[in-house]
């Protein structure tokens, strides 16, 4: 029987090649999600007065587009569009609500608390929303990958993984909204503008960083025969 280490080794060229479709996946996902919208706030909003919500709300239409013909059309999630539409809304919302720039800034903290919710609700369906975002880097959300990808991350012991990612981004993101609420709190605009980009990179790393390394940790205790299937059909939890 092959062992875990060979098995392993036999699925590089595998990981090279989902590691292409997981970078192609990805850049279309920043060019529609997030240049496309910049460079639609930054046409729009010349035309608009100083305290208009037009353009940021034109900037929410190419992630809400493409979120809605990933669900209708693909049947699958693209993140990064359910994330930037998430935050265009709870965007518009703070500012229409919000009397100062404070309770402004304060109300976009709620962004990660929302997302937090989707995270945590994702747990009671069979792919919670972990296994989703791995399965649109795997595949670039092709339908044939789809099948192959999900076969294997349905697996008991990879599915555990998932549930077990999902609920870390839960408690990671409502950590996130701690802090931004913090810096809206306790500091003035100009400062929060400067400190919490740093948060938001800080604390997104230490997540990235928890999440790789326990897959891989987990991906090293499962059965020769799991590893095979898995690495076999790119799923890399």
């Amino acid at each position: 029987m092959q062992s875990i280490p060979s098995a392993k080794g036999a699925a590089k060229g595998g990981h090279a090649l989902s590691s292409r479709v997981a970078i192609k996946a990805l850049f279309k996902s920043v060019v529609i999600n997030m240049i496309a919208p910049a460079v639609i706030y930054s046409l729009a909003a010349p035309h608009f007065a100083a305290m208009s919500l037009a353009p940021l709300a034109l900037s929410g239409t190419p992630p809400i587009i493409w979120l809605a013909y990933g669900v209708v059309k693909l049947r699958a999630i693209d993140f990064l569009g359910l994330f930037a539409a998430e935050n265009t809304v709870v965007r518009i919302a703070a500012l229409a609500l919000a009397h100062s720039e404070q309770q402004a800034l304060i109300g976009r903290s709620m962004e990660n608390v929302f997302l937090a919710a989707l995270f945590l609700a994702s747990l009671a369906t069979t792919k919670p929303l972990v296994l989703q975002m791995s399965r649109q880097l795997q595949t670039g959300n092709d339908p044939a990958k789809r099948d192959a990808f999900d076969a294997a991350a349905t697996r008991p012991a990879a599915l555990k993984t998932y549930q077990t990612l999902t609920l870390g981004w839960t408690f990671a993101l409502l950590i996130k909204a701690a802090g931004a609420y913090l810096l809206a709190a306790n500091f003035a605009t100009k400062d929060y503008l400067l400190f919490s980009p740093l948060w938001d990179i800080v604390s997104d790393s230490v997540l990235v960083t928890w999440s790789m390394l326990y897959g891989r940790s987990r991906l090293q205790q499962r059965p020769t025969e799991d590893v095979e299937f898995i690495s076999h059909s790119g799923v890399a939890p």
